[in-house]
C-alpha cells in the first residue's frame, strides 16, 4: 500500500513542493538578510524602470559594487543566486511532468534538458538587462541574429516551453510567489488533463471498419449511401440486431468499469482492429458502483475470444474490472 502511494505522481509533487517551501521559510528565518536583499532588489528594479521610462533615455547600469568585489556583495549576489536556484528548483517538477505525461515515442531527452536550462538562462538575462532599454534592444538584436531551428513534436511542448520561460522571468524579477504558483498550478492541470485523457475522442455510438465519410463529413457505407440511424437493441431480448447493410450483430460485449468514459474509448480502439461493426447501448447500468458498457458487436472470424478480452482489459487495466462476450442465439423462423 505504501509503495503505491509513493509511486503516485501527485503525491511526489506535493511532497516536493512542501519540501521546497519548508527550505525557503527555514532559510528566511535563519538568515533575515535574504528577504531584505530580495526586497531591495525588487525596489531597485522598479526605480530603474520608472526612471528610464520617465526620462526617455537609457538608465545607467547598476554600479553599486564594482569589480570582483561584487561576487562577495550580498546585495547583488543573494538575489541572483536565489533567482537561479529557484528557477531550477521550480522547473524540475515541470520536467518530471513532461516525462510522465508524454508517450515514449514522442518523448525527447534533449527537450527535457532544455526545459531545465532555459529558465536559468532567462533569469540571468533579466538581471543583465534590468532598467536598461538599450541593453534590452541590444540583446534582442543578438538573439535575432542567432537561428534556432527545432520542430516541436506536439502543441503541448510549446506550452511547456512557455511556462518554464515564465518561471525564469518571474524568478529574475524577484516575484517568487508568481513562480511558485505558476509551477504548481501548471503541473496540477497538466497531470489532471493527462490522467483523465480529456478530449481524447468525440463520442462514438456506431462503428464500422468498412464505413467511410463523404465530402460533407457524413458516414456512408461501401455503396456511398448515408448510414441510417440504428436504434439500440433491447437488452431483455437478445437477438441478431439488423445493421445498415442488412447484416447482423452476433455477440454482445459487456465491459465492467469504474470509469465508463475512458473505458469506452479503449474498447472502441480494440473493436476498430477486431470488429466488423459495433453498436454501443447509450444506457449504462450500474451494479455495486460498477458501470457496465454494453456493445452489440460482429467480430471478424479470425479474432480469438481470449485475445480480444485480454486486449480490452489491458488497455484500461486500472478501471476495467471484468469483460464478457456473449454470443447471440439467432431465432429461426
Amino acid at each position: 500500500m505504501l509503495e503505491k502511494i509513493t509511486d503516485n505522481v501527485m503525491f511526489r509533487l506535493v511532497v516536493y513542493y512542501a519540501a521546497i517551501i519548508s527550505i525557503i521559510f527555514g532559510l528566511f528565518n535563519m538568515f533575515p538578510q535574504i528577504p531584505y536583499h530580495l526586497a531591495q532588489e525588487r525596489s531597485h528594479q522598479a526605480r530603474a524602470s520608472s526612471s528610464e521610462l520617465g526620462a526617455g533615455v537609457s538608465a545607467p547600469l547598476d554600479t553599486r559594487v564594482e569589480g570582483l568585489e561584487g561576487l562577495l556583495d550580498p546585495a547583488t549576489s543573494i538575489p541572483v543566486l536565489m533567482a537561479l536556484v529557484l528557477s531550477f528548483a521550480l522547473t524540475l517538477p515541470v520536467a518530471w511532468v513532461y516525462r510522465w505525461t508524454h508517450n515514449k515515442k514522442k518523448y525527447a531527452q534533449t527537450f527535457a534538458h532544455t526545459l531545465l536550462v532555459l529558465p536559468i538562462a532567462i533569469a540571468g538575462v533579466v538581471f543583465l538587462v534590468k532598467g536598461s532599454l538599450a541593453l534590452a534592444f541590444s540583446l534582442a538584436g543578438i538573439v535575432a541574429a542567432v537561428r534556432f531551428r527545432t520542430t516541436l513534436n506536439e502543441p503541448m511542448d510549446g506550452v511547456f516551453v512557455f511556462i518554464v520561460a515564465g518561471i525564469g522571468l518571474a524568478a529574475g524579477v524577484q516575484l517568487l510567489n508568481v513562480a511558485f504558483i505558476s509551477s504548481m498550478f501548471f503541473n496540477a492541470v497538466a497531470i489532471a488533463v493527462w490522467y483523465t485523457d480529456f478530449g481524447a475522442k468525440p463520442a462514438v455510438m456506431i462503428g464500422c471498419n468498412v464505413c467511410t465519410l463523404d465530402e460533407k463529413g457524413a458516414r456512408v457505407n461501401g455503396n456511398a449511401q448515408p448510414v441510417a440511424p440504428v436504434a439500440a437493441p433491447v437488452a431483455e431480448k437478445p437477438h441478431a440486431a439488423e445493421f445498415h447493410d442488412g447484416k447482423s450483430f452476433n455477440a454482445q460485449l459487456l465491459v465492467h468499469t469504474t470509469k465508463p468514459e475512458r473505458s469506452e474509448q479503449t474498447t472502441i480502439q480494440v473493436l476498430e482492429s477486431h470488429g466488423k461493426r459495433w453498436l454501443l447501448d447509450p444506457t449504462i447500468t450500474k451494479e455495486s458502483g460498477i458501470s457496465i458498457l454494453v456493445f452489440d458487436v460482429r467480430l471478424k472470424k479470425s479474432v480469438d475470444r481470449a485475445t480480444l478480452l485480454g486486449q480490452i482489459e489491458k488497455g484500461d487495466k486500472h478501471h476495467i474490472t471484468k469483460v464478457e462476450l456473449k454470443k447471440y442465439k439467432v431465432e429461426k423462423a
